[in-house]
């Protein structure tokens, strides 16, 4: 139907210009989209921000809203949830494009932020039209119910037979009841959703149709509502199970208001049948668990594998005589297992993205120690739930692995040892970890001699100093070293996240 065809034979009322909201940071992007809809009867309206697009929404009345998901300031997603939060743009359909966000993630965040569609860069030109002319015919229709609607609402102060026509018009299923949970008026849409006659739906009670929703006995306000049973979320907005006359269930959205006709209290809901996106809902969910156990299983077996190379290189340090052979072959394998403990905390974490650093410099640490210098009194002391990313774990891990183990092998003074110890009297290798507003610290503290000169230390050239120096720059940290009463080696990190 064209917006330039109001057929007023039939009636109905003259259509406004249908208007397409265009909103890119890129103009380039825009002037295409303009190229491909040009055979379209519409308007189409640039924004080139978030910002702009809003300011745009309060002067006009866009039929379609076209976004792009990755913009500075106000990104799409964020528009979008504004756009359909606002009574006044929460109809107007919301399509995403985007190049660079088509990840299962990001198609299903849009689709639950309540966009009809999400198309991924490049797309198909006569495919575009064909789903914007769609959504220009259902805006066309829209307007002309909006029309009929609101004919009948100034009808409906004269007669309350006119109300009666609305109600019986209305797409969506509706139901009136009284605050017993009987049925005092129902819909066609009602009727044909619950497969009763309209007759057949006065003679139900609520509680036939919708089994685990309850209005109390004064009919009082939604906030009020006593919910029992089957209640379910779906992003958390909640749904309901309905109950055909076949006996057939179906999951709902309901919308509940309250009015008092007649001198009446009366209660309206609203029925939405939501059964295909609660299914597509769920078979996403089933899709991300088994993702996650496969991804679990994948850090599990990086992890024996990797435990495998560690028992090799072991054998192999032990077969062999050459003290030198054997001490780089201790190095290593230190070096591979401080990588698999990062995926065993993985394997055994809720996230598989992050592991707690705490949990991981004790396990660490513990291990090194039954290593190099069984009997060490080892002191983690942690800010809780500090959490680093995979990315950074790694090679975090490399560089700790080091430190620890340097301090394990020359930084230990003897218990006897009449010399204050910077650690403590009870501790012989002290590491600490301090999260801040401004950076994460990471502490190790041995009880040893120090260093005479920790400027010679710093620009050593052995392999375990170009290592702490090169991992240190991998993760961005600052390293320094202070020699007073043993060896202190700090790590100044940017921020992270504490769960």
């Amino acid at each position: 139907m064209s917006a330039r065809d109001p057929h007023p034979a039939r009636g109905l009322p003259v259509l406004e210009e249908a208007l397409i909201l265009a909103v890119d940071d890129t103009p380039a992007n825009l002037v295409a989209l303009e190229r491909v809809l040009g055979g379209i009867e519409a308007r189409i309206i640039r924004a080139y921000s978030g910002e702009e697009a809003l300011a745009l929404c309060l002067r006009h009345r866009f039929a379609l809203a076209i976004l792009d998901v990755q913009m500075p300031g106000m990104d799409g997603y964020e528009l979008a949830e504004i756009l359909l939060g606002d009574p006044a743009t929460s109809r107007t359909p919301i399509i995403f494009m985007t190049a660079a966000f088509f990840d299962e993630r990001h198609v299903f965040k849009g689709y639950v932020t309540g966009a009809v569609d999400y198309i991924i860069k490049p797309y198909n030109p006569e495919m575009l039209q064909a789903k914007v002319r769609v959504f220009l015919e259902l805006a066309q229709q829209r307007q002309q119910l909006e029309h009929m609607l609101i004919e009948r609402n100034r009808a409906l102060d004269a007669s309350e037979n006119r109300f009666d026509d609305l109600f019986e018009l209305a797409p969506q299923a509706l139901l009136m009841g009284r605050p017993d949970g009987s049925i005092q008026h129902s819909n066609l849409a009602a009727a044909a959703l619950f497969g009763y006659s309209q007759a057949g739906l006065k003679a139900c009670q609520l509680g036939d149709l919708l089994p685990d929703f309850r209005l109390s006995a004064a009919g009082l306000p939604a906030s009020t509502l006593d919910t029992t049973g089957d209640l379910q979320t779906l992003d958390e907005v909640p749904t309901w199970t309905a109950r055909r006359r076949d006996g057939s269930a179906l999951r709902v959205e309901l919308r509940v208001s309250h009015a008092e006709i007649g001198g009446q209290a009366s209660t309206l809901i609203s029925v939405s049948d939501v059964s295909e996106r609660v299914r597509a809902f769920e078979a996403v969910q089933r899709s991300l668990r088994e993702k996650e156990v496969l991804l679990k299983e994948v850090h599990h077996r990086v992890k024996n594998n990797l435990q495998v190379v560690s028992s090799l290189l072991g054998l192999q340090s032990a077969k062999s005589t050459a003290e030198e052979v054997q001490v780089i072959l201790e190095d290593c394998v230190g070096r591979v297992r401080s990588m698999a403990i990062v995926h065993e905390q993985l394997y055994g974490s809720d996230s598989l993205s992050e592991i707690n650093l705490g949990e991981y410099v004790r396990s660490l640490g513990d291990i090194l120690c039954g290593t190099y210098a069984a009997g060490t009194r080892l002191v983690v002391n942690a800010d809780q739930n500090v959490k680093v990313s995979i990315e950074v774990a790694t090679p975090l891990g490399l560089l700790l692995n080091e430190i620890i183990t340097n301090a394990l092998k020359h930084g230990l003074l003897p218990r006897h040892a009449e010399r204050r110890r910077r650690t403590g009297p009870h501790c012989d290798l002290l590491i600490e970890i301090r999260a801040g507003a401004e950076s994460t610290d990471i502490v190790v503290t041995d009880s040893g001699p120090g260093l005479i000169d920790t400027a010679v230390r710093q620009n050593s050239t052995s392999i375990g100093m170009e290592l702490i120096r090169g991992l240190s720059r991998q993760i961005g940290a600052a390293l320094s070293f202070h020699s007073e009463d043993g060896l202190q080696v700090t790590l100044k990190m940017a921020p992270t996240r504490a769960g």
